[in-house]
């Protein structure tokens, strides 16, 4: 059976990549054929920039998690190497898109390009769809306040710790996961036992300070997240750490992997006079977000 086919990187898998994947869902139900989900595992402009860190909405197994949520008959990833950066947009089409992934039909967003120095563009993709007898679409972007939603505007919400913009244009809460790692244990000397996570460095980390979810298992749990550098004691060597002080929380769960979701920005990260002035902070923080989880 052939498969109507959406091809892009969706990093964030945000409104308009949903907008793009549900088109070719239902255009594969109309026409008779599966719905197949092609993403690159990371994105080509990472691939040609060399930028690997605090760079990604999405690790690849969030996307494909996400993406499968959506329910689609398959998801593929494609990875972005040196061989496929070099494929002209011709060998592209005719040996992945017709061969590799047997497409009837091909769906994509508005800016996407195939082919080296991204010749392919949608033009040469509707010619070629045409040429091939295949059904074609470009979807246009999804917008939000008169602005398009792309991944390079979430980046640089996330990037400003800006979590409410970014979760609108996302259509879902950020999260960030990893292992509970051994910290310096300052804040439990401070009074505020923490959770550190061991995140990707690929994942973008918003800073501040934020009221959030942490998941420790099947169970979630009202915290106070902080994203930073520890100005005020400056034990990281510059180094940034996300920190979540769980409310109402006492376990040990040092070695599980736990799951972040950040859903207020409450403050930025300061550098404070005294550990007596960060510790009235912490409490005011804390308050802010006990309130924010009662409405």
């Amino acid at each position: 059976m052939l498969n109507y086919l959406a091809i892009g990187t969706f990093d964030g898998v945000h409104l308009g990549h949903r907008k793009i994947i549900r088109t070719a869902m239902r255009e594969a139900l109309r026409r008779g054929m599966k719905s197949r989900i092609v993403y690159f595992s990371f994105p080509p402009k990472f691939f040609f920039s060399g930028e690997t860190e605090n760079c990604l909405i999405t690790l690849p197994e969030e996307r494909e998690k996400l993406i499968c949520g959506l329910r689609p008959d398959g998801v593929d990833s494609l990875a972005f190497d040196k061989a496929l950066s070099s494929m002209h947009a011709d060998a592209f089409f005719s040996g992945l898109v017709l061969g590799k992934f047997k497409a009837g039909g091909l769906c994509v967003g508005p800016d996407f390009a195939v082919g080296r120095g991204r010749e392919g563009h949608l033009e040469f993709l509707r010619e070629a769809s045409a040429k091939a007898g295949i059904a074609f679409k470009a979807v246009a972007f999804a917008k939000r306040g008169g602005h398009r939603i792309s991944s390079s505007l979430i980046r640089s919400h996330l990037r400003e710790g800006a979590v409410e913009e970014a979760n609108r244009c996302l259509g879902w809460a950020y999260t960030a996961s990893g292992p509970v790692i051994k910290g310096a244990g300052l804040g439990r000397q401070l009074g505020f036992p923490t959770a550190n996570v061991g995140v990707h460095p690929s994942k973008i980390l918003p800073p501040g300070i934020f009221a959030a979810k942490v998941k420790v298992g099947h169970e979630s749990f009202n915290a106070v997240l902080s994203v930073g550098r520890r100005p005020t004691v400056n034990t990281l060597g510059g180094r940034v750490i996300l920190e979540a002080h769980i409310l109402d929380f006492s376990r040990m769960i040092y070695g599980q992997k736990v799951e972040v979701t950040f859903l207020k920005h409450l403050r930025p990260e300061r550098k404070f006079n005294s550990r007596e002035s960060l510790v009235a902070h912490i409490n005011a923080d804390i308050l802010t977000a006990r309130k924010f989880f009662k409405k």
